[in-house]
Order: structure tokens, then C-alpha cells, then sequence
């Protein structure tokens, strides 16, 4: 009786899988300072305060931007000594 398509592992399933939180860093990044810069155009825009509010989001969305980096790279750097440490470990 054959396989079924879900049952069969492909070795880049894998690879994909352990490399799924780099593929998704620029996203989270952009996605933390896009947020607050268009908040503060809206704001802008909305209380007639041009380009005040858009450079205070911008401000804002930065210290966020680097705020969730050092984050992630703490992160990514735990789970990186965690596997070092863990000889005959799979994940």
C-alpha cells in the first residue's frame, strides 16, 4: 500500500521548517515601524498637525524596530546555544 503524501517526510520540509523564524524577520520588522508611521500620518492628517506626528511615529517605530531585533536575536540566540548544548537532539 503506497504512502500517503502527509506521511512522507522531504528532507527540505525540515529545513524550511527550522528556518521559518528567519524567514519571517523582515515582515515583523517592516511591519513594527510601517505601524507607528502611519498612525502618526493619520494622526497628522486628522488634527491638521503636519508632519509632526508622522516624525514623532517614525521616532517611535524606530526605537520599536530595534526594540523587537535585539529581541529576536536574543531569542535566536538562546535556541542557537540550546542546540549546541543538546548533542543527540532533533530540534
Amino acid at each position: 500500500m503506497p504512502k500517503s503524501p502527509s506521511s512522507k517526510k522531504k528532507p527540505w520540509q525540515g529545513e524550511l521548517r527550522s528556518s521559518a523564524s528567519f524567514l519571517t524577520i523582515g515582515v515583523q520588522l517592516a511591519g513594527s515601524m510601517l505601524v507607528y508611521i502611519f498612525i502618526g500620518y493619520f494622526l497628522d492628517r486628522w488634527l491638521d498637525t503636519e508632519p509632526w506626528l508622522m516624525i514623532v511615529g517614525s521616532i517611535v517605530g524606530m526605537v520599536a524596530f530595534f526594540i523587537q531585533l535585539f529581541r529576536l536575536v536574543q531569542q535566536l540566540n538562546k535556541a542557537s546555544s540550546s542546540k549546541k548544548n543538546d548533542p543527540g537532539g532533533d530540534s
